[in-house]
């Protein structure tokens, strides 16, 4: 596992690269790594740590085939038909095709993908995440090797708010993504606190031994470094939605921690939720002002992009218009002489909704929302250690808000280390002895 676990590291230690690095080499060699690490997981994994895995990994790889599913339905070719009063409903087929059949001889079977090679690519991309879940969760199944990808995770999301910071401060032009980089700065705080949380508790169940102070407290002392390099980044880009994002996912890491350590139980737990729940709604409901469509609601920059984003969305059909497709359709909708370069969706909600459809999109919210709920769980239910799962559920919640406040879920880094993330909160969301 060894080995395993050095692919893992270095899919994790890739993303400042594809977020710095323009081209398709770097982001083509994810799912190489993805397949090899999965590969050796599956002939070097002991006996009980593989039958541990599939008990915790099921739910979660259930759930991961309805979206394959929909997107393999997405690019078959489907009649166009109508069943009054249900047309526009019960219409799967872009009406794309519609519009085209008279350009051909014979009958045209449409589908919902108007790119079914773009659709086709999406669906790679989207089963190589979750094959770097599952390679995460074998990975980090074992303790040991669970704390050196914790360990991993910050580093380089400190090291990508580094590099963002030290942009925004000097005024100079970040590479390429500088949303999805301030948005691996945002997970960067949560990951840092639970770092603090590992050498805390390592503290404190383990024998002293020479040198294990000093360990202790230059461990201490990395973790508050990284937390500030990653406020500081957050600060520096002056947007008050990605700080709002950040304080949900900390705010809820801490209230876990915090009823842990006071022994507050279920109804302490119950009542700040409650109370961080109304304050959240009551801050969002003021920052999205009279916006009737959450999914723009708080965006306050580029009218060009919303503007076209809120076209496409009023035209997008009720299936969508293929996973992977926004580029396909783009040159319909932008400008013949953008004035802001090229275009993209102004968040991750409002892509889904045009390439998946709005009910997708609700219902990936409500998925991860049961995630966010199982974690917290499962961080309940365990003594030490609850800080990974704990974590997951931090970074979920924060990676919620993100969808709505910018594109960065679409990136190539920000994805992969939310994968990898969720893959180390489910390994550790329950103990050896629980399961």
């Amino acid at each position: 596992m060894f080995i395993a676990l050095g692919i893992l590291l270095g899919l994790v230690s890739l993303c400042p690269a594809l977020l710095t690095v323009e081209g398709r080499l770097l982001p083509s060699l994810v799912p190489l790594l993805v397949a090899s690490g999965l590969m050796i997981v599956s002939t070097s994994t002991p006996a009980g740590e593989a039958q541990r895995l599939a008990r915790l990994i099921r739910p979660f790889a259930i759930g991961a085939v309805v979206p394959a599913i929909w997107i393999c339905l997405q690019m078959l070719p489907l009649p166009a038909w109508r069943a009054e009063p249900w047309a526009g409903v019960l219409d799967l087929a872009n009406p794309v095709w519609a519009s085209v059949a008279a350009g051909f001889r014979h009958s045209v079977a449409g589908s919902i993908s108007v790119d079914i090679g773009a659709t086709a690519m999406a669906l790679a991309r989207y089963l190589s995440l979750v094959g770097a879940v599952l390679l995460s969760a074998a990975v980090a199944i074992n303790r040991d090797r669970a704390e050196a990808v914790l360990v991993g995770l910050t580093a380089v999301t400190a090291l990508i708010a580094f590099v963002v910071a030290c942009a925004e401060i000097f005024g100079a032009s970040f590479p390429t993504a500088r949303a999805e980089a301030l948005d691996c700065a945002c997970l960067g705080i949560i990951l840092s606190a639970a770092c603090a949380a590992l050498v805390f508790e390592r503290r404190e169940s383990r024998r002293t031994k020479p040198g294990q102070r000093e360990a202790n407290f230059l461990g201490a002392i990395a973790c508050a470094a990284a937390f500030l390099i990653c406020a500081i980044a957050l600060i520096a880009a002056r947007s008050g939605s990605l700080i709002f994002a950040a304080s949900c996912g900390f705010c809820m890491f801490g209230a876990v921690i915090l009823v842990r350590r006071l022994d507050l139980g279920a109804w302490g737990a119950a009542a700040i939720g409650v109370t961080a729940s109304v304050i959240a709604i009551a801050l969002a409901a003021g920052a999205a002002g009279y916006s009737s469509d959450p999914r723009l609601a708080f965006v306050k920059k580029d009218p060009a992009s919303v503007e076209l984003t809120q076209r496409m969305l009023t035209d997008a059909p009720f299936a969508g218009a293929g996973a992977g497709t926004f580029g396909a359709l783009l040159p319909i909708y932008q400008p013949a002489a953008p004035e802001t370069g090229e275009l993209d969706a102004v968040t991750a909600a409002a892509k889904i909704s045009i390439e998946m459809g709005r009910p997708f999109l609700w219902a990936a919210v409500l998925a991860a929302a049961m995630i966010v709920l199982s974690l917290l769980r499962g961080a309940a239910s365990r003594g030490r250690d609850s800080f990974y799962s704990a974590a997951g559920a931090a970074c979920a919640i924060t990676l919620i808000v993100l969808a709505f406040v910018n594109v960065g879920l679409f990136g190539a880094a920000l994805p992969l280390l939310a994968s990898v993330i969720l893959g180390l909160a489910i390994a550790q969301s329950h103990g050896q002895a629980s399961t």
